[in-house]
Parts: structure tokens; sequence; C-alpha cells
């Protein structure tokens, strides 16, 4: 008897639209988008909280040597790795620049040459 009930169909029920004279407002919220924005707010939640215990949690004698080559600016911390090649460029000069990047283009050429050749023996291994 179960089988039976269960073939019926049965009606769908749609949510309501957004009022006209409540256009102004914007979208109307359906539950799937509270849903979705609920527990979005929820992994955000549980992922501060987590942040927080292990700050919390964190030996204040700990050291890294990322440490060195890192600094905060605006509240957010940067690698200053960039920072230093940066001023190396200034002080190499014009020149020693020029050779660098005429040696990175010999050696890409070198390395689309290798790849060509690559693909050409294994067309020939292919036949």
């Amino acid at each position: 008897m179960s089988s039976l009930r269960n073939a019926v169909k049965r009606k769908t029920h749609k949510e309501r639209a957004q009022p006209t004279a409540r256009k102004h407002l914007g979208l109307l919220e359906k539950k799937k988008d509270y849903k979705q924005r609920a527990v979005n707010y929820h992994k955000k939640e549980d992922r501060i909280k987590a942040l927080e215990t292990k700050a919390s949690m964190r030996n204040p004698d700990e050291f890294y040597f990322g440490m060195n080559n890192s600094e905060v600016k605006g509240g957010k911390h940067r690698s200053t790795d960039k920072k230093h090649m940066e001023d190396n460029a200034a002080t190499l000069g014009a020149e020693a620049v020029k050779i660098m990047k005429t040696q990175d283009l010999k050696y890409l050429r070198s390395a689309v040459e290798r790849e060509r050749k690559k693909g050409v023996r294994m067309k020939s291994s292919l036949h």
C-alpha cells in the first residue's frame, strides 16, 4: 500500500515572490538564500574562533627565520624578499641587467628547441 502512496504526484509548494509594493526594498531573501548566508557566516565564525585559540596557545618564544624577511604594513604581513631584489637590481646597473636578460632569453630559446626536438623524436617513434 505504501508504494502506491509514493507513486501519487504531490503538489510542489513554491515560495512567494516579492510584493510589488515592496520592490524598492530589493530582492526578497528566500530560505535557500538565508541558509547559504547562515552557513557561510558560521564557517567564518568557526575559522575566526580557531585562529583565536591558535593565537592564544602560541608560544611567545617561538622563532622562525621567515620573521626576519617579513614586515607588517597596514595590518598585513608582507614578505620583504621582493624589496631586497628590487634594491639589488638598482645597484647592479643597466649593463648587468641587460646581460642577465639576454641569458634568460638564451635559456628560453634552448628550452624551446629541446622540447621541439623531443616532439620530433616522439613523432618518428610512432611510424
